[in-house]
């Protein structure tokens, strides 16, 4: 058996990949299992819903297991005990992370929007039949990653994928699609600090140190007026806790590409003279990935 695991604090491309890397692996002959490593959010409930896909098990421990990972291949984003663990394959749209394996093994990474980009193209390459199920998880996960096609990390891979997946799926009209993923992508109400921090929060080793960046994409930025104390407070937390030399959170309006940065610990002073009354703006700014993570490493080297 095959595990199929996503990175911690997961979001809808990594539950998703899950699936969907899990379908192809059954195609291929192999006996697979999807798995997650944490709650899901609002987006991704909405998502399974339409697909009327079952939410994957909650699983943290893959020792002595055989896995795949889709969407990241950092092991500050893996299973605690993936080192006991025999990776088999990734499949990825970010940069190449620290995992180390023993044996040779299969890995897809390519620089397009979203996991689920790669997995669609594993599955024509391969000649394996595509359900409308799995045409909708592809898809949604495509827009959900490209914030609807806006976000700069977006290629023509990405929406010539969503063309082919939408005509599988039965998908009419892409942008009513596209506006009610966004409508649950944005539904923070009822959500502490804690939780919007968490909501997207990724860890990375950087310069000897552990540093984590989370990122809320919102309707409007006044939807978390009143809680900018409470998400410091929670960034400043953390940073004690859990040792981490700088801990941020994104607050990106997906409407303007205008994102507030919260951050605090120890590094937190090598960006305040960014700040222009009490606040760091980061203009159009979409993407943590592509722009937000990649201007910090360049801050707080």
């Amino acid at each position: 058996m095959i595990l199929v695991v996503g990175h911690k604090n997961p979001d809808s491309d990594s539950i998703c990949s899950a699936l969907v890397a899990t379908e192809l692996l059954k195609a291929r002959g192999e006996q697979a299992m999807p798995i997650r490593q944490g709650e899901i959010n609002r987006e991704t409930q909405h998502i399974l819903e339409v697909a009327g896909a079952e939410v994957p098990e909650l699983r943290t421990s893959v020792a002595g297991e055989k896995i795949w990972l889709v969407d990241y291949s950092d092991l500050a984003q893996a299973p605690d005990d993936v080192a006991e663990s025999e990776i088999l394959g990734i499949v990825d749209h970010h940069r190449l992370g620290d995992v180390m394996t023993v044996n040779p093994m299969e890995a897809w990474i390519w620089p397009v929007g979203c996991t689920n980009t790669v997995l669609f193209n594993m599955f024509k390459i391969e000649g394996h039949e595509i359900t409308p199920q799995i045409a909708k998880l592809m898809m949604s996960a495509i827009l959900s990653d490209t914030v609807g096609f806006a976000s700069p990390t977006c290629t023509q891979k990405d929406k010539d994928a969503v063309e082919e997946l939408a005509k599988i799926a039965d998908v009419c009209d892409v942008d009513a699609f596209i506006k009610d993923l966004l409508i649950a992508k944005t539904n923070i109400e009822g959500l502490s600090a804690a939780e919007l921090v968490e909501k997207d929060l990724k860890g990375y080793p950087f310069n000897g140190r552990d540093v984590v960046v989370g990122q809320v994409e919102l309707a409007t930025l006044e939807q978390v007026d009143g809680m900018i104390d409470a998400l410091e407070a929670d960034l400043e937390r953390r940073c004690a806790e859990e040792g981490l030399a700088f801990a941020a959170v994104m607050l990106t309006d997906i409407t303007t590409a205008q994102t507030r940065l919260l951050y605090k610990g120890e590094w937190a002073e090598k960006l305040v003279k960014h700040e222009e009354n009490g606040m760091l703006m980061m203009e159009n700014t979409l993407s943590r990935k592509k722009q937000g993570w990649p201007w910090l490493q360049a801050e707080l080297v």
